[in-house]
């Protein structure tokens, strides 16, 4: 392959690493606010476990209270009731009696009802105990592993663009301005394509045998009839070499 070509193939790799450092660089305020979300989801969960334990808590002493105030009241009127002379006496005594009776029944079902509250909630931080106790320092961990591979970015990008432009200096002049050419006009900014298959891997267009096999020879350049890129062609041997070969490790993103 042309020497010629194979720098304009390392262009359009560093062009495609750079472009995507770009896009990288661009999304870390959102990437980074997408980890706070999170935490602030889980912790926003956390609190309204608490405040609804808290709530049941309250809400159950408030009525145990009432229960108490109104036995008082059932035990009055049973007083009443027995001490009473006259007929209005004792049946206002009975009504008293039977009121309180009922408010008894009816706030000790809704005691069962916050002590059901208080469970649940009580249940649920149990599930969540690791969660809560390792919060605030998880936060911090994930947020600082972010920060770390954030900050490579832009030495990588860096490094990059300083690759290119040494590159792109040492192209002839006729190479560099095709490439530029082509790539300005293509939304995509790929400027070389590889030809696989009898066609060109970006447009997907075939290509007529002739065409492959000067692509196949790598003496010149041959630009697809269809999209206009740069083409070139991996003899097999080298794909499958480059499948066999350690691959690095790609940073979770």
């Amino acid at each position: 392959m042309k020497a010629e070509l194979q720098k304009l193939i390392a262009l359009q790799n560093l062009d495609t690493s750079i472009r995507k450092l770009e896009k990288d660089q661009e999304a870390i305020p959102e990437r980074r606010a997408e980890i706070e979300r999170e935490f602030d989801q889980r912790a926003f969960e956390i609190r309204a476990l608490e405040n609804r334990r808290d709530e049941a808590k309250h809400a159950r002493a408030r009525l145990e209270n009432e229960v108490v105030e109104q036995r008082g009241r059932a035990e009055r009127a049973e007083r009443n009731l027995m001490s009473s002379k006259k007929q209005d006496e004792y049946t206002a005594a009975i009504r008293e009696a039977d009121a309180a009776r009922k408010q008894i029944s009816a706030l000790e079902t809704q005691i069962l009802e916050q002590m059901e509250n208080l469970e649940q909630a009580e249940a649920a931080l149990k599930e969540r105990a690791d969660e809560i106790a390792t919060l605030n320092s998880d936060r911090e961990a994930k947020l600082k592993a972010f920060d770390d591979e954030s900050g490579t970015i832009g030495e990588r990008l860096a490094t990059a663009r300083k690759d290119r432009e040494e590159l792109f200096t040492n192209l002839p002049k006729q190479m560099s301005g095709l490439y530029s050419r082509i790539r300005a006009r293509i939304r995509d900014g790929v400027a070389v394509a590889e030809a696989r298959n009898r066609s060109c891997t970006a447009c997907f267009m075939s290509l007529r045998p002739q065409v492959m096999a000067e692509i196949r020879r790598g003496e010149e350049v041959i630009t697809c009839d269809n999209c206009g890129r740069i083409l070139y062609f991996v003899p097999t041997e080298s794909i499958q070499a480059d499948a066999a070969a350690p691959q690095p490790n790609v940073a979770i993103t």
